[in-house]
C-alpha cells in the first residue's frame, strides 16, 4: 500500500463554492469552438449536448435542420442539459449546410464527425481555431452535403459488432480533445 492519501469524491457543496458567480459566469471566454447538430432530433441527445458545450465552454450550438422550434422546457432536453441550456449560447438554424457556410464565411475550419472514407482518428485530426465541429442526427447522420463542405472528418473507431455510438458520446469523445487543444492554443498566443 502507497503512504499516499486515497481519492475522496467532493460533495456538490464543495464543487459549487469554486464556481464563478452568474455575472462572472457570462463574462468568462468560451473556446472558439462552434458546435452544429445536423438534424439531431431526439430530446434527450439535444439536453446532453448543451451540458457537454457548457462543460467544455464552446462558444455556440447551433441545432440545424429541424421542422419545429426547439423547446428548451421539453423534459427529456431539461433533464439532460441540467440547466446548461440557458448558460450556453445557442441558435437554430435551418440547415446545417446553411450553418456551416455561415462558420466558413466567419473563417471556422470545419470538421464532421462521421464514418466516412479519408476520415481520420480524432487524436490525429490537426485543428484550426475558431473550429466548427458538425455532429449528425441519431439515424441518418451527418448528411453527405455537410460532408463535401468539411475541411476533415473525424471518424471515432468502432472495434465492437456495432457501426456507431450515440450522438452524444461522439460529441463528448471528440470535444473533449479539441477543448483541450483549444487551451493549449489560447495559452500560446
Amino acid at each position: 500500500m502507497s503512504d499516499e492519501p486515497r481519492p475522496v469524491v467532493s460533495p456538490t457543496a464543495e464543487l459549487r463554492q469554486f464556481k464563478s458567480s452568474r455575472e462572472e459566469f457570462v463574462q468568462k471566454p468560451r473556446l472558439p469552438i462552434r458546435v452544429i447538430l445536423d438534424r439531431v432530433s431526439q430530446a434527450y441527445n439535444i439536453g446532453a449536448i448543451f451540458r457537454l458545450c457548457d462543460a467544455m465552454l464552446a462558444e455556440h450550438l447551433v441545432i440545424a435542420g429541424l421542422e419545429a422550434e426547439v423547446d428548451l422546457r421539453k423534459r427529456n432536453l431539461a433533464q439532460a442539459a441540467c440547466g446548461a441550456q440557458f448558460w450556453t449560447p445557442w441558435s437554430q438554424a435551418k440547415s446545417a449546410r446553411e450553418a456551416v457556410l455561415a462558420a466558413r464565411a466567419e473563417g471556422y475550419q470545419i470538421a464532421a464527425v462521421e464514418l466516412a472514407s479519408h476520415s481520420v482518428r480524432p487524436e490525429a485530426f490537426e485543428p484550426k481555431f475558431p473550429l466548427c465541429l458538425v455532429l449528425g442526427g441519431e439515424f441518418s447522420g451527418v448528411g453527405q452535403e455537410v460532408v463535401d463542405l468539411a475541411d476533415a472528418v473525424i471518424e471515432i473507431p468502432m472495434r465492437g459488432m456495432v457501426n456507431s455510438v450515440n450522438v452524444a458520446t461522439a460529441a463528448a469523445i471528440v470535444l473533449y480533445g479539441l477543448a483541450a487543444r483549444a487551451e493549449a492554443a489560447m495559452s500560446r498566443e
